[in-house]
């Protein structure tokens, strides 16, 4: 699943979502990108889920199709 957070603008920023979605699933993989602003995420985790984890991290994420 691919996600767009708009408000994620530096490492730090990466490094609290990878921790927010591995504090729900710790065999989550992710690839992040902060230049374009995207995060894909491989888990067995609901796409709700996730995307839960990110905003409980503060940021806001948008589920990509």
């Amino acid at each position: 699943m691919e996600f767009e957070i708009l408000d994620m603008s530096c490492g730090g920023c990466a490094s609290a979502i990878t921790r927010a979605v591995t504090g729900v699933d710790l065999a989550a993989k992710l690839d992040i990108d902060v230049t374009t602003k995207y995060v894909k995420v491989d888990s067995t985790l609901a796409p709700d889920r996730v995307l839960a984890a990110i905003e409980a991290a503060g940021f806001h994420p948008t589920l990509k199709a």
